[in-house]
């Protein structure tokens, strides 16, 4: 008697549940990695407490309820929102001090509480309290974004794919403009 032959649509129906069982596999696998079920969403939709710009050696507080804190605060979402590329480009404490007192440099400083996590495929900036931005002076050219916990700074950095929307927000609102 001829042996059975498996038919075309039973074949295809393993195929697609082994696709399934290992696209699960790959899911659950960089899930437990980065420690964040949503590693796949690219937007970035945070709130913070207040928002600091060390604008060329001054400090301008912008908090919630103030009229530029809202356009601000959605240009910092626009530019976190998209594809990040992390690196081992770490921000040190001279550099932050730097950024906080330098009349040729302008970065942004965000504080959240309670704590964010930037979602990517990376196993970084889960539960930061701060991010800062370099708009303008050392890093900012790679449009970098630095993270801080508890008062230390995180390893590593995101990139992402332009700062611009940042710079554009604090210029219309006049709350940073270079000398």
């Amino acid at each position: 008697m001829p042996e059975a032959k498996p038919s075309s649509p039973s074949i295809l129906k393993a195929a697609l549940i082994g696709i399934v069982i290992f696209a699960g596999l790959l899911f659950m696998i960089t899930a437990m990695n980065t420690e964040d079920l949503l590693w796949f969403w690219p937007v970035f939709k945070e709130v913070p407490v207040d928002i600091i710009v060390h604008c060329y050696g001054t400090d301008v507080e912008i908090q919630p309820g103030q009229p530029a804190f809202e356009q601000v605060n959605n240009a910092v979402n626009r530019s976190l929102t998209g594809t990040k590329r992390w690196d081992d480009l770490s921000m040190s404490d001279v550099t932050y001090q730097d950024y906080q007192t330098s009349p040729t440099m302008m970065t942004i400083e965000l504080v959240y509480d309670p704590p964010v996590s930037i979602h990517s495929q990376y196993a970084f900036f889960k539960d930061v309290n701060r991010l800062i931005i370099p708009l303008d002076g050392r890093h900012a050219t790679a449009n970098a974004v630095f993270g801080r916990t508890g008062g230390f700074t995180n390893s590593g950095s995101y990139h992402v794919g332009s700062t611009a929307p940042i710079v554009t927000a604090l210029k219309e609102q006049g709350i940073c403009s270079k000398p």
